[in-house]
Formats: C-alpha cells, structure tokens, sequence
C-alpha cells in the first residue's frame, strides 16, 4: 500500500508539515505509549478509591464525584481542543495537554481537603479532555480507511493497559506510603511522555489537513444518525463512570474484598476492555463490511447482562468474581474505540479532530452523571442490587436503540468519499 499523504494546504504561505506515512505503526506505537502513560496517572483516581475514603474520611456518596471531577474539563475543553488539534497539529495539543494533567495531579497529592483535591483533578481532567480529541485526529491522518479500526483499537488498548498497571501498581504504593505518594506517581506517569515523546512526534508538528485553518463548524447538528452516536455515548459514559467509581467500592463492601484484591478485580476489569477494543476494531475492519454500530450493541448488551449478574446473584468466589469483571470490562470499556471511529471518520480529514472532540464531549456528560445517579441511588435504597439494576436497563436501551437505526448509522456516519479514496 502506497504511504498516505495529505493534501497541500490551500491557504496562501501556511506550512503543512509532511509525515512519512510508513512509519504509521511506529506512531502509532508512540501516541499510544503516551496514551497509557496518561491513563496510568488519569484512571488511577479508580482503584485508590478505597484509600480515598480512608485518608478523607468520605461517604459513598462523596465517592460520587472522584472520577467525574477528572472528567468535568471536558465540557469546556473537549470541543475546542479537537478544533484545535485540527489547526496546530498533533505533537503540541497532545504533550501539552498531557502537561496540563501532569501538573494538576501534583496539586492533587498535595491538597489537604477533599475539595481541593476535587480541584486538582479538574485542572488534570482540562487537560486530559483534549488527549481523545487529538489521538482521533491522528488515528484518521495517518490510516487509511482499511485500518482505522484496529489502529484506533490498538490505541484505546494504551488507555485499558494503563488502567490495568495502575489498579495492580497504586493500592499497594497507597498501602505502603500512602494516598499522596500513589497520587504523585500519577503524576509522573502523565508527565513522563510530554519529554519522551517529543523528538519521536516531530513530524506530527503541524496540521495535516488541508483545512486545517477552517472555522468551527456546528452543522453536525444536523445529522440524525450522528446524532443517535453522540446520545449513546452519554448513556454509555455514565456506565463507564459507575463501574469506574463504584466496582472497587463494590467489591469492598457487598463482596467482602481487600483493597488489594479489589485492586485486581478492577485490573480484569481494564484487562476485558484492553483485549475487547482491539478484538473489535479488528472485527469492525473486517467483518460486517466494515459496520461498525454491531458492536455497540454487542458491549451494550454484554454490559447489561453483566450488571444484572452482579444485582441479582453477586459472587465474592475469586475466580468468578475476576471473570465478571473481565466481562464487565469489555461491556463499560470495550466500545469505546468504535465509538471514536465513527465519529472521527464522519469528519473526515478537516474535522476529525472537532468530532472526535463532540463525541468525547458526549462521554464526558454521561462520566459526570453516571457515578453520581449511582450513588444517589445506593443511598436512597442501600442496596448495590437497586444502583446495579438501573444501569442494566440504561445498557439494554443503548443496544435497543443503536441495533434499532444501525443501518442509518452506518450509512450517515462513513467517511466523506476523499477521505475513504486517500
């Protein structure tokens, strides 16, 4: 296959960078070590929550707004980082944004009150809400078609593995020296690759698009099938956040678990969502004709089931207990990648970075609801089996619906027919 290259801008004087195109696994190697370096450090708020409420003396339903906080930047940022990664480039919006992160967990290990420490993580959420948005952009750049799927997945498998390290790393780093120690590490993992990445990125500099200098756009508002996406990416965020705030606590609590051993119930969980979102961006590249809303509905469904597991007939047994998570991981974290693809590829290679961004946007309003309707209703009913419940129905209604209009998404969100050619 002959290497991709970009259009030449049409701008009079404006530079635009060209990427060997041959070496798009090498980048790809690089953006998604920096992904989960990042990762390791943004998800490890998840597995530390047990210490947390320890060091805090918190409620369940303070533990409500732990996760949501890293991802409450988004609705600020989300858009204007994508729009921004489609002007400046790659490199710069991507280690920049990871510097951002970096700095605000420092903040976090060293807060004294939990409101600050909420504080902290919002500045290094502002930051991480721009990494999607940009690693979007890229994966369309500098793929074709006939490898965005596994591209993206491969990528997304940075964000899981780097959940993983972090659930099986931090709690014993906590239990050892503490929370702040565990949290400092956080935030070298997130600042390590704005220094290592650098040289290896030099020619993702600048933007690749032709249009890289174009207005934001709002005209996919008027796209239904889109629009159908970006829904189901709300209600899916809000699943990811509950299982993200509420399966260590869970496994704590009702199945009687150490930290420790609720540390690696959450890295089976990670693990079922690291193979999953490679397994099925292969499968969205080469199965189905390339459709990629199946396998929505197939982690929406597969995540319904599994919570109705966990109401109904919850089993501290270690080894059942390690393959329900691995299962609800591939149902809370497996989609994600194709979700990106779709929305990524519908902007083709002018807005791929401002979709990505909208559709990140959408997650971000499901992290920052899911948890906290979780907790509400944990505290209300006190019962695990209640909260579990109504994000079973609220997955089986993410399959219904998507399964309802595939065809529609499928048909409305493909890339535009230059970019399918490039």
């Amino acid at each position: 296959m002959a290497p991709h290259t970009p259009q030449r801008s049409s701008r009079p004087g404006e530079a635009v960078a060209r990427v060997d195109y041959r070496h798009r696994w090498t980048l790809l190697a690089v953006l998604t070590t920096a992904y989960g370096m990042g990762a390791f450090g943004m998800l490890g708020v998840s597995p530390l929550t047990p210490s947390l409420v320890d060091g805090f003396a918190l409620s369940r339903l303070d533990v409500a707004f732990i996760v949501p906080s890293v991802y409450v930047g988004g609705l600020l940022f989300s858009l204007p980082g994508g729009h921004l990664a489609d002007r400046w480039g790659v490199r710069p919006t991507l280690l920049g944004a990871l510097a951002i992160g970096g700095l605000g967990l420092l903040v976090a290990a060293a807060a004294p009150r939990f409101g600050l420490f909420l504080f902290g993580l919002v500045i290094a959420g502002s930051g991480w809400s721009v990494v999607n948005p940009v690693l979007g952009k890229a994966i369309v750049d500098i793929f074709p078609l006939t490898e965005r799927g596994i591209a993206m997945g491969i990528k997304q498998m940075g964000l899981t593995l780097g959940g993983v390290l972090s659930a099986l790393g931090l709690p014993p780093i906590a239990a050892r020296a503490g929370w702040r120690a565990a949290v400092a590490a956080c935030a070298v993992a997130v600042t390590l690759p704005v220094i290592a990445a650098w040289r290896p990125l030099a020619s993702m500099s600048r933007p690749t698009a032709s249009h890289a200098g174009t207005a934001f756009s709002w005209a996919w508002t008027q796209r239904p099938a889109l629009l159908i996406v970006f829904a189901a990416g709300v209600v899916l965020g809000m699943v990811q956040s509950a299982v993200l705030s509420y399966l260590p606590l869970f496994s704590v609590q009702a199945l009687g678990f150490s930290h420790v051993g609720a540390g690696i119930l959450i890295a089976a969980s990670q693990a079922g969502g690291a193979v999953s979102r490679l397994a099925l961006g292969a499968a969205s590249d080469r199965w189905s004709s390339g459709r990629r809303p199946p396998w929505l509905v197939f982690t929406s469904a597969l995540a319904a089931a599994i919570f109705f597991v966990y109401a109904l007939v919850p089993t501290s047994a270690p080894l059942w207990a390690g393959v329900l998570a691995f299962a609800a991981g591939v149902g809370a974290y497996g989609w994600v990648g194709i979700y990106f693809v779709i929305s990524a590829e519908a902007g083709g290679a002018t807005e791929s970075g401002l979709l990505s961004g909208v559709s990140f946007a959408a997650i971000v309003v499901g992290l920052l609801t899911g948890a906290p309707l979780f907790g509400v209703i944990l505290q209300l009913s006190d019962s695990y089996g209640a909260a579990w419940t109504t994000f079973a129905v609220l997955s089986a209604l993410v399959a219904i619906v998507v399964a309802a209009n595939a065809r529609a998404i499928h048909r409305e969100c493909q890339p535009t027919r230059a970019d399918a050619s490039a």
